[in-house]
């Protein structure tokens, strides 16, 4: 795999919506550390059991669109990039490059089998993202 001299920068991050009591920064555009930083204080305020749903719509400068949510739970106020490391390991998982330990390689394959059979390209759309953007402070 080889990588480009330069990431493709990032446009905005927005939450779009989120059930976290802290609203501040719902829909207004953020860099990574600004996104990152509202998780963690969204995070503070989460519920001791459980969790906040957040949405997010993420652009970069070349027009990529990635959207997904995430579980903010009280755990994660101590998590240095907790929404790069969730959107960086989704797409490992999206393009085949991860699994979680408790799915086998076969579940694997027939999930992303499966996936590719309803949206074309994914994996290969997620491998993209992975090679070329940037994905905040995430390793």
């Amino acid at each position: 795999m080889q990588f480009p001299a330069s990431l493709i920068p990032l446009k905005n991050i927005f939450f779009t919506s989120t059930e976290s009591r802290d609203r501040s920064r719902l829909n207004r555009p953020l860099s990574w550390a600004d996104a990152e930083a509202a998780a963690i204080l969204m995070a503070t305020v989460a519920p001791d059991r459980g969790y906040d749903k957040a949405a997010f719509c993420i652009e970069w400068a070349d027009g990529e669109r990635y959207e997904g949510r995430l579980e903010i739970t009280r755990s994660m106020s101590v998590v240095a990039s907790p929404l790069s490391s969730h959107v960086r390991r989704a797409l490992e998982f999206t393009a085949g490059r991860w699994r979680p330990g408790h799915m086998t390689d076969g579940q694997q394959r027939a999930f992303l089998a499966e996936g590719e059979q309803f949206s074309p390209g994914r994996a290969a759309w997620a491998g993209k993202i992975l090679d070329g953007d940037d994905i905040g402070g995430a390793p």
